[in-house]
């Protein structure tokens, strides 16, 4: 009986992974991303080096959910603070990779959450000179 039981189980079980299997695209495309998951107001934090001077910046992100950015805050370059502001283009694809270019010339890879609540920033260029800074968005609007 036990094992006509585990037989009965290891069937449905089997079936109902199967039938997943067979339309993948189903789930995936529920939650794909696309420029509209970026939208709402972030607080920025990044850190690094450029120049191989220390940095950080602290800003307010607004983004449109259209693609485009506006931003203010603050940078610290090698211990001195300066106020900053920024207008920005981005682009989210549908595996919530993206990328970022803002009028200053600087640009970014992102990856967003899926319900965008996050955002990992890495600096890919800079007029500034060679840079390693790394960061996260978080929007401020999220429940957590």
């Amino acid at each position: 009986m036990k094992t006509k039981r585990n037989a009965t189980f290891a069937a449905t079980l089997f079936v109902g992974i199967f039938s997943l299997a067979m339309v993948p695209g189903a789930y995936a495309n529920s939650r794909s991303c696309s420029d509209a998951t970026l939208k709402g107001h972030y607080s920025a934090l990044l850190n690094g080096s450029v120049n191989g001077a220390p940095f950080a910046a602290l800003d307010i992100v607004i983004s449109d959910g259209n693609g485009n950015i506006t931003g203010t805050g603050t940078v610290v370059v090698n211990g001195t603070p300066m106020p900053t502001s920024f207008t920005a283009t981005y682009t989210v694809n549908p595996d919530c990779s993206g990328s970022f270019v803002s009028d200053t010339g600087t640009t970014e890879d992102i990856t967003v959450s899926r319900d965008g609540s996050e955002v990992q920033i890495i600096l890919t260029g800079t007029p500034l000179g060679p840079a390693t800074v790394t960061g996260v968005a978080k929007n401020l609007n999220s429940s957590d």
